[in-house]
């Protein structure tokens, strides 16, 4: 699986361990580096990146803010988002704006290498620590609905679209059609009363949904 990867992280000593890390991998390549949102923003247009590793706190923008700017015009970018311990927010505010990956800089090397080629495989994907992450901060803010509200198939459903499945990945998988999906997705927001994305990630967190 040949990936090309755009690294997009203040501190020259993270982009360059992970430069190392990825280069490692024949079939990979690290097709550049930004260290600023805007950078991030123009070099994923210039370069098209199969993949964009972007930390959540740039100098200048949040990751959210960049993926708001970048998806538009590079639809075809996997994004994956490079969390700490304290930030939560911005990860849940990242995904629910279009990252499909999640890993933490404090993960071992072969949790981002299994990140990267999940995400490469179009298998979105947050890693253990992260879902403890989410977990942790999301975990009192109680909806007062349940999983057990749902039949197995919204229930299914929920859980891929929470680890970032589009509705026509989440169809191809389950064999079934985009608009079936849809008319689920629609039926289990209602039922528990879930008005975002933000608010689907919330619950799933809160009920253990994500784990792999």
């Amino acid at each position: 699986m040949t990936l090309n990867i755009l690294i997009a992280d203040d501190h020259d000593i993270v982009r360059q361990g992970i430069r190392t890390f990825i280069e490692g991998r024949p079939e990979w390549n690290v097709c550049g580096e930004a260290c600023t949102g805007h950078e991030a923003i123009e070099r994923s247009l210039k370069l098209r990146p199969d993949i964009l590793l972007l930390d959540l706190t740039l100098p200048d923008m949040d990751a959210a803010k960049a993926i708001s700017e970048i998806l538009p015009v590079c639809p075809t970018v996997k994004i994956v988002v490079l969390a700490t311990e304290d930030s939560a927010q911005l990860t849940a505010n990242a995904l629910a704006v279009g990252a499909i990956g999640v890993a933490m800089k404090s993960d071992a090397a072969n949790v981002l290498l299994e990140t990267l080629e999940s995400i490469g495989n179009d298998r979105p994907f947050l890693s253990p620590a992260a879902v403890t992450l989410l977990r942790d901060r999301f975990v009192n803010r109680t909806s007062g609905a349940n999983p057990h509200d749902l039949t197995a198939r919204e229930l299914e459903i929920l859980k891929l679209h929470a680890q970032g499945w589009t509705n026509k990945a989440i169809a191809k998988a389950l064999d079934i059609s985009v608009k079936t999906v849809d008319s689920h997705r629609t039926n289990f927001m209602r039922k528990l009363r879930l008005a975002t994305y933000s608010d689907l990630i919330r619950f799933a967190v809160q009920h253990d949904l994500l784990e792999h």
